[in-house]
């Protein structure tokens, strides 16, 4: 306000402040529009943008996966009771213990010929890369190793097709496969190593829970003699007296995640990956990761730090590859076990968008300004065009013209009255000048003709005056002092008592105190003497002749 007032209180052309208060009014009512934009989220930051949309991505992700293990956890518990039936019947039909699996390979090949349809079945019917059931016996107890090694069944799909000519046999008896149509892995061996299984004690103990809260999920490892990357979702398999007789469960390969979890999404690159604990992605290996559907992404390598990036955004840094992502806790088995997902893009990708919003958000307010400007320049001109040619009008007292402006129109019509009437003041002001200067000659003539008849009636009441009275009236005049000089000079100015009260600023008492004196020293008993006398004293003084 301070300024707008100083702007309009500083001399200025009528243009720079017609322009002026325009530019002002714009420049307010695109602060008020960005304001609304802001409210609406219109101009919202760089950063909350990036949030919400990896926030959004995030919570696709979670979805997708927990529907994803909630799929797994119902068929693991249906191969887990089919397994269960299974041994329990054959246990039971051969009349042996389950102990007895043991360096027997008859058994053994009887366990699994029972098991082998089902499980094979299974890998058919689950979104998985294999099936395995794993048995807590061994044909060969008395070999190296022994105590780690477990029979069972091992099935993987060879590729990510799903049909029955694309299973392997990863684990188990290869004649049982063969029979079954199903060939050996290339890393193919006859049992389980529990160096498979990422924490297998503490997998097979989890016969104290109901079946339905018993099913874990390994962390990420490698498939012994591959490359390959998986994790396992494993449930115990309890028998009806409460024995442990083995795990099953599903694989899920980093090549059926990166197929399966990839995302639907606009962004160039974007990288999802889940891992175990809360914290995010710390290390590569420890997580699997996938990017968009039909695209490709920078899967992250090696080891990060993070650190708040502000907004809700975590960045990720690495030795190679820096990311900006979200993170979310997520819970997917029903122990205490807490797994992670992040949505990730390349810091570079962040740094252009940044930059691009930038400049984007320059260039529409350099628009926006350049426009405003341009708007207040020409209609500031426009609007005073027709003032300024108005006002030259106005300079040279032309008012018959029309400007195409109500209010100037109006001002030329009033202008013209103006003159009209002032004309007409000026010939009625002429008129009485004549007039008066008439009367005034008149007035001179009269006065002149009465000074000279007071100077008459002065000279012949001279002659009627006493010489020697008016000698002491003369010699009194001189002995007035400066005061009564005053008053004296008050009385033949024509001045009453009350007059020279107020003239010469003191009490009628000390005028009429004067008054004594000056009556006295100049020997005259009344006003009407004195002013006799004071005529023919200036009469006297001018020395003038009375004709």
């Amino acid at each position: 306000m301070k300024l707008l007032s100083a702007f309009s209180e500083k001399k200025q052309s009528m243009k720079r402040k017609l322009f002026g208060y325009m530019f002002l009014l714009a420049v307010l009512l695109l602060v008020l529009v960005f304001a609304g934009l802001l409210l609406i989220g219109q101009f919202t930051g760089i950063k909350q943008k990036t949030y919400e949309t990896l926030e959004f991505q995030a919570d696709v992700f979670e979805r997708q996966i927990d529907a994803h293990i909630d799929g797994l956890a119902v068929m693991g518990i249906q191969l887990s009771s089919d397994a269960t039936t299974a041994i329990e019947n054959y246990l039971a039909d051969s009349r042996i213990a389950f102990s007895d699996l043991n360096n027997s390979e008859k058994n053994v090949s009887g366990v699994q010929e029972a098991l082998f349809d089902i499980l094979k079945h299974k890998l058919m019917e689950t979104d998985c890369s294999g099936a395995f059931i794993v048995l807590d016996a061994s044909v060969n107890t008395s070999v190296e190793n022994a105590a780690q090694s477990r029979t069972g069944l091992y099935l993987q799909h060879s590729s990510l097709d799903s049909s029955d000519n694309g299973i392997l046999l990863y684990r188990g008896l290869s004649d049982l496969g063969k029979k079954h149509g199903v060939m050996p892995h290339r890393k193919w061996r006859l049992e389980f190593s529990t160096d498979l299984f990422p924490n297998y004690a503490q997998l097979i103990k989890g016969s104290e829970l109901p079946l339905q809260c018993s099913y874990r999920i390994s962390d990420v490892f490698t498939l012994t003699g591959t490359s390959e990357r998986a994790v396992l979702f494993t449930l115990p398999i309890i028998g009806d007296d409460g024995a442990i007789y083995g795990l099953c469960g599903f694989e899920i390969s980093e090549s059926y995640f990166k197929h399966v979890f990839s995302q639907p999404n606009n962004l160039d690159h974007v990288v999802f990956a889940v891992n175990s604990g809360s914290d995010g992605i710390k290390n590569a290996a420890d997580s699997f990761s996938c990017g968009i559907a039909n695209g490709y992404y920078l899967a992250p390598k090696g080891e990060f730090t993070t650190s708040s990036f502000g907004n809700g955004l975590t960045l990720f840094e690495g030795n190679s590859t820096s990311y900006i992502g979200v993170t979310k806790q997520i819970k997917l088995c029903k122990d205490d076990c807490d797994f992670s997902i992040s949505v990730l893009i390349p810091k570079q990708d962040y740094n252009s968008w940044s930059a691009n919003n930038t400049v984007r958000i320059i260039l529409l307010m350099l628009l926006l300004v350049t426009a405003t400007v341009g708007c207040c320049f020409y209609f500031s001109r426009r609007f005073l065009l027709p003032i300024k040619r108005g006002l030259e009008q106005i300079k040279h007292k032309e008012y018959g013209g029309y400007s195409n402006v109500t209010e100037i129109d109006d001002l030329f019509a009033f202008l013209a009255e103006q003159d009209r009437i002032a004309e007409a003041h000026f010939v009625e002001m002429e008129s009485q000048k004549a007039t008066m200067q008439s009367t005034l000659d008149q007035m001179t003539n009269e006065k002149n003709e009465a000074e000279q008849n007071a100077a008459r009636l002065a000279y012949s009441r001279k002659n009627e005056v006493d010489p020697y009275d008016y000698e002491q009236f003369l010699m009194g005049v001189k002995t007035l002092t400066s005061m009564e000089r005053t008053v004296f000079e008050y009385y033949l100015a024509g001045k009453s008592v009350k007059q020279i009260v107020e003239l010469a600023g003191i009490k009628e008492s000390t005028v009429r105190f004067h008054n004594r004196n000056i009556y006295s020293k100049l020997g005259v008993n009344s006003l009407k003497q004195l002013l006799l006398y004071a005529a023919i004293m200036k009469q006297d003084e001018e020395g003038g002749d009375i004709k």
